[in-house]
């Protein structure tokens, strides 16, 4: 399995942020073994790396690798969408 890598913008403690966080992180370890790496960027705390990244909305998940670069952005609280959108075969069925 490929090493996925992968930046968060997220908006300080705002309900869709921690929600954002909560389910990326499920989802990435209930399906990724361990082969991930999540940075998580608050756009308070460091809005240049935001800006750098031309984020528009918040959230917005960025997977870097494995390629090509693809982007969610708005909710990620919908796991089949975000699974699909990162290419990431679900090892669990709910």
């Amino acid at each position: 399995m490929s090493m996925h890598v992968f930046q968060l913008f997220i908006n300080g403690h705002s309900p869709n942020s921690i929600e954002a966080v909560d389910t990326l992180l499920k989802i990435c370890r209930e399906n990724l073994n361990g082969n991930y790496q999540l940075k998580i960027i608050d756009i308070q705390k460091d809005p240049d790396k935001a800006e750098e990244a031309g984020i528009i909305a918040i959230p917005t998940l960025i997977r870097l690798e494995p390629t090509p670069v693809s982007r969610i952005i708005g909710a990620l609280n919908v796991r089949s969408r975000v699974l699909a959108a990162l290419g990431i075969s679900s090892l669990h069925k709910y």
